[in-house]
């Protein structure tokens, strides 16, 4: 299936039986074709080569695509780049050719025919580099290959100053796409092997780091200048990825979220810290990591808000919140740590949900607002220790539909001093099925003889021939 150089050398050929190959060299070495773990290496391969572009494709069975549009400078120009990353992978045991154009389709013709190993096009010479490679090297299919080469096209210079339309209309689309984006003369879009970051800042060392303890102290060389960006561009981020590379190769993401919008640094060191002390026991740091690279996804516009100004939780304590809750969140899964929010419901005990801090709810809607916006304007009061359900209650009342004069709850008896009342609450209707719709309730505020004060509700309408009983559904004080 295939062979590499030095075996090329001693006379073995593709499409070999493999025992004329060990008559030409007894000391072949062999392996079983194996094209899903070729198909994992190149990917992790991929993975590993994000640390210069974070647009890396694969590209079966055995090319990557970078796009390094505007970030070659940060390595020396493109000629230091494409040494540096042919050293390394050479130092991996991977051999490579390497091409550099302006297009997809030009650079992956020079790297699978061009002459060199390392081959750097400017972007004008892009039609004289391609015109001696065989029409092969535009990806399109062995059938079309074999019909231009009958007919004496058998390199891309031949095609080059041709009418697309005969070529189209003889050969099919296929060719005359390919060669336009080979030329730059139709786009043609890199899909890239993970979703590139919004921010990233990495650091380059000249001697790996071995232990933890310096990725530590490297981490905050890393989000201090993040951080700073993303506060001058007034941006937050929820997502963030430290990426760990290897002398050899591997790939080490730790990957956290944060609750809320995050530009501090010393938040992100704190997480990150909290993460490396756990993988502290099983960490295998090979041969040193030499590479690290910390990246935010998932970034919106921050809000500026005065704290002191706000009715909220005082800034200190927010903050200590906010991050109490992306230690838990980091470590048992935002999808299990759940909040109340509003929910626009009159009936009390479905006024608020439980939702796990990973939905993301664009609108934060505040309880104040919310209580406001359901009593439009004139609210009449909640209890503060509201029950998980309605208890059941034996009361009396002087008339029918006033409020009880007396009443027993958990085996106590309460005399009624005040009562206010009552506010009706219909079920709605909306909700559930008309046969399933609940009675309507009308609470009440009462006082004891005692002084204390509690929320009772009557279930249920005289008026329309129902039989009312009573509950006591939350406790004033």
């Amino acid at each position: 299936m295939a062979a590499n150089p030095a075996a090329r050398r001693a006379g073995i050929l593709t499409d070999q039986p493999l025992a004329d190959a060990r008559a030409l060299c007894p000391v072949l070495k062999t392996a079983d074709h194996d094209p899903a773990a070729d198909q994992a290496a190149l990917e992790r391969l991929a993975l590993w080569c994000i640390r210069y572009s974070p647009w890396v494709a694969s590209h079966p069975p055995d090319g990557l695509c970078l796009d390094m549009t505007g970030g070659s400078h940060l390595f020396g120009g493109e000629e230091m780049l494409a040494q540096t990353l042919h050293g390394q992978l050479a130092r991996m045991g991977v051999t490579s050719r390497i091409a550099i154009a302006k297009t997809i389709g030009a650079a992956r013709a020079l790297a699978h025919h061009g002459a060199d190993p390392i081959t750097i096009v400017q972007d004008r010479d892009t039609a004289t580099a391609l015109a001696p490679l065989p029409v092969s090297a535009l990806r399109i299919p062995a059938q079309q290959t074999e019909r231009l080469e009958r007919v004496g096209l058998k390199t891309i210079g031949a095609l080059i100053g041709k009418p697309r339309a005969p070529l189209a209309a003889r050969y099919g689309m296929t060719l005359v796409t390919r060669l336009d984006q080979a030329l730059g003369q139709k786009g043609e879009t890199l899909s890239p092997i993970t979703a590139p970051p919004d921010y990233r800042t990495y650091l380059q060392f000249p001697e790996p780091l071995l232990l933890l303890d310096q990725v530590r102290q490297a981490l905050v060389g890393l989000a201090r200048p993040l951080c700073r960006t993303l506060c001058a561009d007034g941006i937050g981020a929820r997502v963030f990825t430290l990426s760990l590379y290897r002398v050899d190769g591997h790939v080490k993401n730790i990957t956290l979220r944060t609750s809320s919008l995050c530009q501090q640094a010393d938040h992100l060191c704190r997480l990150f810290g909290e993460a490396l002390d756990r993988m502290q026991a099983d960490y295998d740091a090979g041969f040193g990591v030499e590479h690290i690279v910390l990246n935010a996804f998932a970034t919106e516009t921050a809000r500026h808000r005065q704290p002191r100004l706000d009715y909220g939780t005082p800034p200190g304590e927010a903050a200590e919140l906010g991050l109490l809750l992306d230690r838990y969140g980091n470590r048992l899964g935002f999808e299990n740590i759940a909040r109340p929010v509003p929910r626009h419901s009159h009936i009390p005990e479905r006024a608020e949900q439980w939702r796990p801090l990973s939905h993301d709810d664009k609108k934060q809607e505040s309880w104040r607002d919310f209580v406001h916006h359901l009593q439009g304007g004139d609210f009449p009061g909640r209890p503060i220790v509201l029950l998980p359900r309605p208890e059941p209650v034996s009361a009396i009342a002087a008339v029918p539909d006033g409020p009880p004069v007396r009443f027993e709850w958990r085996r106590l008896e309460h005399r009624v001093q005040k009562a206010e009342g009552p506010e009706r609450i219909a079920p709605e209707w909306w909700a559930r099925p008309h046969a399933q719709a609940a009675l309507t309730r009308d609470y009440f505020r009462i006082e004891d003889a005692q002084g204390y004060r509690f929320w009772l509700f009557r279930l249920g309408l005289y008026e329309r021939g129902e039989v009312p009983r009573w509950f006591l559904h939350g406790i004033f004080a």
